[in-house]
C-alpha cells in the first residue's frame, strides 16, 4: 500500500513538472511573438513621424487579444497572425495569464495593467466571452450609455486616470461614441520604478544634443560613473546600454547608433535591437539626457497596414462572440496615448488603449571608466525580462 501511495506522489509531481515547463514555453512564445509584433508596429508609426515616440505594443496586442475572443473565422485568423499569436487558443489564453500575473508591482516598484469592458447599457454580453476575458485577462464589465458620449467618454477617461495615476488623460474622445456604439474595450499599463543606481541632481548640467549633424540644442543632461550593462554591436553600428531599476528584473535599454543621424539605419533592424545582446559589466562615464514624452496615436491605419482588416470592415468583420444577440459588430477605433518621464531617480510611464466596436553584478577590478554621451537621437525600451513593456525614441530631449 505504501509503495503504491510513493507511485502515485512520484506521478503527481511529474505531471506538475511538465505542465510548468509547458507554461514557461508558452509565455516564452507570445513574448517572441510580441517581439514581432512591437518591431512592426513601431516600424511603421516611426515612419509617419519625426517626433519622439513612446508607445507600449504590448498594450495595443492585449486589448487586441482580448477582442479575439470574440472574434470567429477570417477576422479571428487576421489577428492570430497580425499579433503574432499562436495558432493553439489554448496557447494563446495559457500565455496571456502567465504574462499578465506577472504584470504586477512589488516592494521595489509599480507595475500594473487592467483591462475593462464597456458595454452599451441595455445589451447582453456573451456569457462565453465574459467567463474567458475575467479568467486570462481579468477584465472587469461596466455598462454605459453611449449615446450620452461625453458622460460615456468621461466614465471611462476617469477609469483609465486611474489606473495610470492621471498620466493618461482624455484617452477617448466624445466624438469617437455615438448611439451605434455598443462596446468599447480599453487596456491601461502603468510603470514607475527609481534607478538601482541613481543619477545625482547635483551632476545634472547643460550639455549638447547633436539633433542632427547640423542642428544642436542645449538639454539638461544627468551623470552616472558606475558599472553598468554595456555591448557594442558592430552589425548595428550601435552602443547599447542597459540600466536596472530597483529589483532587478525591469530594465531601461538605451541604443544608442554610433552616428549622429544612425537612428533610422537602427530603427530599420529593430527586431535585432530587441533581442538579448551580449552585455559585459563595464564601468561607464554615462551621459544621459533627461526627457518626457507624451504620444498619441490612432492606430487604424497602421493595423489595416499590418495585416489586421477584416475587423475594420463594416461587410467583413466577425465578433459574433462578443454580445448575446446577433448584431454585426464592428472596430471603428484603436488609440494610444502613452507617457514617459525619465529623470535622476528613475521613470514613470503609462500607456492606454482603446478599442471601440459599433455595430457593424558582481566585483570587477576598477578601471578607467569609458565615457558614453547619449548626445544623440537613440531608441530606448523598457523590459521586463525579455518582454518590451515600452518602446520609444528620443530625437530632442525636453523636460
Amino acid at each position: 500500500m505504501v509503495k503504491n501511495l510513493d507511485k502515485m506522489k512520484f506521478f503527481a509531481v511529474l505531471f506538475l513538472s511538465v505542465s510548468l515547463v509547458y507554461a514557461a514555453d508558452v509565455v516564452e512564445e507570445l513574448k517572441q511573438g510580441n517581439i514581432q509584433f512591437s518591431t512592426q508596429l513601431y516600424k511603421h508609426i516611426a515612419k509617419e513621424t519625426s517626433d519622439n515616440v513612446i508607445l507600449s505594443p504590448l498594450s495595443v496586442q492585449l486589448v487586441l487579444a482580448l477582442s479575439k475572443l470574440g472574434a470567429k473565422g477570417e477576422t479571428a485568423a487576421e489577428l492570430t497572425k497580425s499579433l503574432h499569436l499562436p495558432e493553439s487558443p489554448d496557447k494563446i489564453k495559457e500565455g496571456f495569464k502567465g504574462i499578465i500575473s506577472k504584470l504586477k508591482g512589488n516592494q521595489y516598484y509599480s507595475l500594473d495593467t487592467a483591462n475593462k469592458i464597456y458595454l452599451n447599457d441595455g445589451y447582453l454580453i456573451n456569457p462565453e466571452f465574459l467567463k474567458l476575458a475575467q479568467e486570462i485577462f481579468d477584465a472587469s464589465l461596466e455598462s454605459v450609455k453611449f449615446a450620452e458620449n461625453v458622460k460615456a467618454a468621461d466614465t471611462i477617461n476617469k477609469w483609465v486616470e486611474s489606473r495610470t495615476n492621471k498620466k493618461i488623460q482624455n484617452l477617448v474622445d466624445p466624438s469617437a461614441l455615438d448611439k451605434f456604439t455598443r462596446m468599447v474595450l480599453v487596456n491601461a499599463l502603468y510603470f514607475q520604478a527609481n534607478w538601482s543606481l541613481p543619477f545625482d541632481e547635483y551632476a545634472t548640467s547643460k550639455r549638447k544634443f547633436y539633433k542632427s549633424e547640423k542642428e544642436e540644442l542645449d538639454v539638461h543632461t544627468m551623470h552616472k560613473t558606475a558599472t553598468f550593462k554595456y555591448a557594442e554591436n558592430k552589425d548595428l553600428d550601435a552602443k547599447l546600454i542597459q540600466i536596472f531599476y530597483q529589483g532587478g528584473d525591469i530594465t531601461f535599454t538605451i541604443a544608442l547608433p554610433n552616428k549622429r543621424e544612425g537612428l533610422g539605419a537602427l530603427e530599420d533592424r529593430l527586431s535585432e535591437v530587441l533581442l538579448p545582446q551580449k552585455y559585459g559589466s563595464r564601468r561607464l562615464s554615462l551621459y544621459m539626457p533627461k526627457f518626457k514624452i507624451e504620444s498619441s496615436f490612432n492606430l487604424n491605419s497602421v493595423l489595416q497596414k499590418l495585416g489586421i482588416q477584416k475587423a475594420f470592415d463594416p461587410n467583413g468583420a466577425d465578433f459574433s462572440g462578443l454580445l448575446a444577440n446577433d448584431e454585426r459588430l464592428v472596430i471603428t477605433n484603436v488609440v494610444q496615448k502613452a507617457f514617459i518621464n525619465v529623470t535622476e531617480s528613475g521613470t514613470e510611464a503609462a500607456a492606454a488603449t482603446a478599442v471601440t466596436f459599433a455595430v457593424a553584478t558582481s566585483f570587477i577590478p576598477e578601471e578607467p571608466p569609458l565615457e558614453i554621451h547619449v548626445d544623440r537621437p537613440f531608441f530606448f525600451a523598457i523590459n521586463q525580462g525579455s518582454l518590451p513593456l515600452f518602446v520609444g525614441r528620443v530625437v530632442e530631449p525636453s523636460v
